[in-house]
């Protein structure tokens, strides 16, 4: 399978980055994190056999050099529905699968991601658990109509449930995976990691550990 993958990301000084979090440790220190988390992701993606792309949230920054390892488009404006559904689809015309993830999700591993490619070969889609009610991953190989997107409450602690009720088929479920909005979440976030690390996310756990 031809499969893309999409890490949905903003770019520090166009947009605020991880506020919950800032409010907790810092605006530097969450940006840090983010930059770090980046990494880690970037890492992980170069050892898999797949087709990435970053999706910028602002138009601005489709020329940041923090971009310059894949390629990029716009995610378009509107909410968190819009424009998951206008990069999905842009990237499902040209590719036999589309994955989209998060950017602030640094122990999303090479076997986590080659599970999801796996199991599109099986399901129609794939979505990856996120904590609070939300999803760190969600994978696809058919069409997800408009609707959908537009019907799904974003943000809110039953919209993976209310997703999948949506969706035209069951998705297959991967492991649960918490979504780090607070420093609390910093600690299982770590507890999530793989056991092989890559460079990246050592650096992130060693950062972490002198927060």
């Amino acid at each position: 399978m031809k499969v893309a993958i999409a890490i949905f990301v903003k770019t520090p000084g166009l947009s605020p980055l991880k506020t919950r979090l800032a409010a907790s440790i810092g605006q530097q220190a969450a940006e840090d994190f983010y930059r770090l988390s980046l990494k880690s992701i970037v890492c992980t993606l170069n050892e898999i056999d797949i087709i990435p792309f970053w999706a910028i949230g602002e138009e601005a920054g489709l020329n940041d050099s923090l971009w310059s390892d894949f390629d990029k488009l716009h995610t378009g404006n509107g909410n968190l529905g819009d424009r998951q559904s206008s990069v999905y689809n842009e990237l499902l015309e040209k590719h036999d699968a589309v994955i989209l993830v998060g950017g602030d999700a640094p122990q999303l591993s090479k076997d986590i991601v080659e599970e999801s490619i796996i199991q599109l070969q099986h399901h129609d889609y794939v979505i990856g658990p996120a904590d609070d009610g939300g999803y760190y991953l969600l994978g696809g190989r058919c069409k997800i109509s408009p609707e959908v997107w537009a019907d799904t409450p974003w943000s809110h602690e039953q919209t993976r449930e209310i997703l999948i009720k949506k969706l035209d088929s069951s998705p297959h479920l991967l492991m649960t995976l918490t979504d780090v909005d607070t420093e609390s979440d910093l600690e299982k976030m770590l507890s999530e990691m793989p056991n092989n690390l890559n460079d990246n996310q050592q650096k992130l756990k060693d950062w972490i550990k002198h927060l």
